[in-house]
């Protein structure tokens, strides 16, 4: 590992000095421009390289440029197909994370995340498929949502701290196994290649969003970083310090139109009288999300270099990341309930889709309308640690070591409070005493029509701020423990040779890796409503849901826990809602420590969710380097075999019941947090073991010294997604389709026995670079999995239950199962990759500083995946997959001036949400991202930056098949930074 890592620094600081030879031979003016194949960013920061003025009259070398020249020839020097963002300095990219950076890449694209890049998605595959390193090692998620997830939110990363990524699209033996779309390498600074002894650097940025006091969220904020290099000891020793701190607006402006879960479905509404049932939406969405993200990130690297043979390198990097997530508005649910419970009228329909309409409430069991607020705020925290070492035996032989540590951890709150809208009277009971009754204003109504891309109208006939009649209908929430830690053990050996192999390489890696998810609740009230009526003499009543403190059930008063809260933005239509104090009505009606969330077998979801996914994993391989002439050409690369072992083991819950039909439960006696002991569940540990052998051929043929061509062919595998690996699983009973018998169905939290995914691939590409420094390149990818992994639900009678393990009580029909399966829908994912970099610097005067790059890749794929029951009977595309995707930087530098826009698309895709967990699919709308950025450098280090991200407040949204068949439509608002930028000359 330590190998690896020296020699990549070697090539970067290489780099650097090729880069410098570039400008002083082919740049003489005052317009000093490049751009990189692979880079299609911006940084803030500059700094001033003098030359001599003789040969060139005057050349300024920013931060972007070195940063650009780094990059490509990281990539023309690369063994593997890859691409490079090199910030040639810590503090120099300008991005709020790494995605954002990264997502300008050829065949590279982001999943915006509160408005900022935080999932990757790599030639048309998400980020179930992408393997994410920093300096070479293995890195924990903290990116679930629902559930434990193996891909990286890179927003947890400060791209302050980040000195290089690298996006490798052809693997080689030596790498760690698992990224099946690609491997994003993740590097930070090696001090002792420092240019000077001291290095200090340090950044300040004032932010500003223009679209959060839209929704009551502080527009304002803050980014602060700064990183030391210093070398000691005669440069034996040298130390890299940094830090990176972040605190902007999280807002957001939402309008969903139907539940992501729910889809549109069928219920007996036929909206425009054709006699066909139409698909109406569940819900509707109408909310403010607002917040603040805070993050901090720190890292800290020690190399000691003893002896010209020996080296030793710590890392440390840890990230700590706040995100505080409000979300304020109305919410109507229930439209999949029977036509006969609710009215409905003036119906429009577009592809089988109600689009519009008016519904109107007319019993306690229909349709809802709530005021809803929510507190979704996480916590993540990533910590890493890392001590390699090399030891240079002989001229020829090195021994390389590392050990690392990797851990990660979020919590999410997800605590709800639903209000509603009561009339209050009495009743007289059969003895005569009269008691106090309530139910759901009568008569409410609403009516909407879809906005194909945007957010919907929507109108309502009652005043929901009312406090007369404005009540607590229900106060939940279900806190969420993710947690996932690695510890591996790398041992490599490498022998340098001359001739056709230029070296060999052996090596071995053992890991441990567990993934932790742990759930709990705390429910008081109806989500729904209540209702406490008199009839015949007699209380009926809905009673709570659950109940846990004891307390009566019943409307709370909102009297001194609430104030009024208005719309702004594309939802300033929308009528006034209430913005509820969630701690203190709690503390109020349940009592100070009253309300904790346990996990109890009244909620024995929150047992079965509860679980473990344990992974060891033990890889071995040997890898070649070549070197050698074909017809004259000279080419080198790499060929090699990976083999890896896995031991997977689920660890949970599963119900068993009584079996033998004794009428006593044959499971084990598990306890919850209340002390009530059950034994209808046993605890369970299974999963497979499986093996792998992954051979990898790279080549590349210089033909000139500006054209190369490059080959690389691969067998590569990643492990199936963490929340379908899950073992946990639970019951349900009702009548099967004789409508007689007793029928028992199972639900499971995933399938510990999937198989992992499997491909075959191969990449083509010819590279050509150009004198100016820009380069222009075309790429051919193909890949062939064998299978994709999808959840399903057999049915009663679709399959034997004792063919998969299963056993239903005695006396009980076989129904349904709904789990995960390897389906056989595997095939070819393929495409085109077009880059394009190119100074005008022949162009008159001014002019003469503009740049383009521009990059295009478009990807067809036969694979396809079960649509579920959002697009039931329908075969999907893989989720991630943009056929088209492109992005186009112009940048202009005139002296110490810098400016550039960069603008990036985006086709329509299938999205399966931003974090993982949910098995719901959706269709992403395409959609265009405009960036603009302006730097200005002094001759004392200092720099002033003017950046917009997200200049035409692109709205987020998605679909269900049809234009009209809105799912959601986000806006992020327009962030605005202005900042100075210090760097010791």
């Amino acid at each position: 590992m330590v190998k690896k890592r020296r020699a990549s620094a070697k090539s970067h600081a290489d780099a650097s000095s090729s880069s410098l030879a570039l400008l002083q031979r082919y740049q003489r003016s005052k317009i000093a421009a490049g751009v990189s194949l692979a880079l299609a960013m911006s940084a803030g920061g500059a700094h001033a390289q003098d030359v001599d003025e003789e040969s060139i009259e005057e050349i300024v070398v920013t931060g972007v440029r070195a940063s650009i020249l780094n990059s490509i020839d990281a990539k023309r020097s690369s063994d593997l197909v890859s691409e490079v963002v090199d910030a040639s300095d810590l503090g120099q990219l300008p991005d709020v994370s790494i995605a954002d950076a990264l997502g300008r890449l050829p065949g590279v694209t982001t999943v915006r995340d509160s408005g900022q890049g935080s999932q990757l998605n790599i030639r048309g595959m998400n980020g179930d498929f992408v393997q994410t390193t920093l300096n070479g090692r293995e890195q924990a998620s903290t990116s679930g949502f629902t559930a434990g997830s193996r891909w990286i939110a890179f927003d947890q990363y400060p791209s302050e701290l980040i000195n290089q990524a690298a996006v490798y699209k052809s693997p080689k033996a030596s790498l760690i196994e698992g990224g099946v779309a690609g491997t994003v390498e993740l590097r930070t600074a090696n001090p002792l290649l420092a240019e000077e002894q001291h290095t200090f650097t340090s950044n300040l940025r004032y932010s500003f969003n223009d679209g959060a006091d839209d929704v009551g969220a502080d527009d304002t904020g803050a980014r602060i970083s700064a990183s030391y290099q210093g070398k000691y000891l005669d440069d034996k020793l040298g130390i890299a310090l940094g830090f990176a701190q972040l605190d902007q607006p999280n807002s957001a402006e939402e309008a969903i139109s139907s539940g992501a879960a729910n889809g549109y479905r069928t219920n007996g509404i036929d909206a425009n009288g054709d006699g066909v049932e139409d698909r109406i939406s569940d819900q509707f969405l109408i909310r403010g999300a607002s917040g603040t993200d805070d993050r901090l990130g720190i890292l800290g690297s020690v190399v000691f270099e003893p002896t010209s043979t020996l080296s030793f390198q710590l890392d440390y990097f840890r990230s700590e990341f706040e995100s505080e997530d409000i979300k304020r508005g109305f919410v109507i649910e229930g439209l999949h309930r029977n036509a006969d419970l609710y009215g409905f009228s003036n119906g429009t329909v577009q592809d089988g889709f109600v689009t519009g309409g008016t519904v109107t409430l007319t019993g306690t069991t229909g349709p809802w309308i709530e005021v809803r607020n929510e507190d979704q705020s996480t916590d993540s925290t990533t910590e890493s640690f890392g001590l390699g070492g090399e030891w240079l035996m002989t001229d020829r032989a090195s021994l390389s070591f590392d050990i690392a540590t990797s851990s990660g951890e979020k919590t999410r709150l997800d605590r709800i409070a639903t209000m509603h809208a009561y009339e209050f009277g009495t009743g007289t009971l059969a003895d005569g005493t009269v008691v106090d009754i309530w139910q759901e204003v009568l008569g409410q109504s609403f009516t909407y029509q879809n906005n194909a891309g945007d957010v919907p109208m929507l109108a309502f006939n009652t005043d929901y701020t009312d406090l007369s009649q404005m009540r607590l209908s229900q106060w939940e929430q279900f806190p969420h423990l993710y947690t996932d830690d690695i510890d591996s053990f790398q041992l490599d050996f490498t022998y340098e040779m001359d001739g056709f192999i230029s070296y060999v390489q052996v090596g071995g890696r053992h890991s441990e890796r567990t993934f932790g998810d742990d759930r709990a609740t705390f429910r008081y009230g109806r989500r729904e409503g209540q209702s406490r009526q008199v009839v015949g003499g007699e209380i009926q009543q809905q009673f709570c849901e659950n109940n846990p403190s004891g307390l009566p059930c019943e409307p709370q008063d909102l009297s001194g826990f609430v104030t009024t809260g208005s719309f702004g933005g594309s939802l300033s239509g929308y009528p006034d809602y209430l913005v509820l104090d969630m701690v203190g009505i709690a503390n109020d009606v349940f009592g100070l420590g009253n309300y904790d969330a346990n996990k109890d077998w009244s909620h024995n979801w929150t047992l079965i969710e509860s679980g473990e996914v344990q992974e060891k994993v033990d890889a071995f391989y040997v890898e070649l380097g070549l070197d050698f002439e074909m017809f004259g050409v000279p080419v080198t690369g790499n060929l090699g075999l990976r083999h890896v072992r896995t031991d997977t083991k689920s660890v949970g819950i599963q119900l068993v019941g009584d079996v033998d039909g004794d009428g006593i439960p044959d499971g084990d006696p598990i306890m919850d947090d209340l002390g009530v002991t059950s034994n209808d569940y046993r605890n369970i540990k299974y999963g497979p073991e499986y093996e792998d052998n992954l051979p990898s051929l790279n080549l590349n043929f210089k033909l000139s010294e500006r054209d190369q061509i490059r080959f690389a062919a691969a067998k590569v595998m990643g492990r199936p997604p963490v929340f379908q690996l899950r073992g946990g699983a639970g019951s349900w009973t009702d009548t099967a389709n004789d409508g007689v018998s007793p029928r028992y169905n199972v639900w499971a939290k995933g399938n510990p026995n999937l198989d992992p995914f499997r491909a075959d691939q191969l990449d083509l590409s010819y590279e050509h670079y150009f004198d100016n420094g820009g380069a222009a390149v075309v790429a051919l990818f193909w890949k062939d999995i064998e299978t994709l992994v999808e959840n399903i639900t057999y049915f009663e009678g679709d399959v034997d239950w004792a063919d998969i393990g299963l056993e239903a009580p005695p006396g009980f029909v076989e129904g349904q199962y709904q789990t995960a399966q390897n389906n056989d829908n595997g095939g070819y994912i393929r495409g085109i990759e077009l880059a394009y970099t190119t100074t005008f610097n022949r162009l008159p005067g001014l002019l003469s500083g503009l740049g383009l790059n521009a990059n295009y890749a478009y990807t067809e794929s036969e694979t396809t995946i079960n649509g579920g029951g959002n697009f039931p009977d329908q075969q999907l595309p893989l989720p991630g997959l943009s056929e088209n995707v492109w992005s186009a930087t112009l940048f202009w530098d005139v002296d110490r001036f810098s400016t550039h826009l960069n603008a990036r698309y985006r086709d329509e895709y299938v999205f399966s949400g931003t974090s993982p967990g949910g098995a719901s699919l959706q269709f992403a709308d395409e959609y265009t991202v405009l960036d603009w950025q302006a730097s200005y450098l002094f001759d004392n280090g200092i720099g002033l930056v003017a950046q917009v991200n997200n200049f035409t407040d692109e709205v987020n949204s998605t679909n269900f098949g049809a234009p009209g068949a809105v799912g959601e439509a986000k806006r992020f608002g327009r962030q605005f930074y202005f900042g100075i930028n210090y760097k010791t000359k």
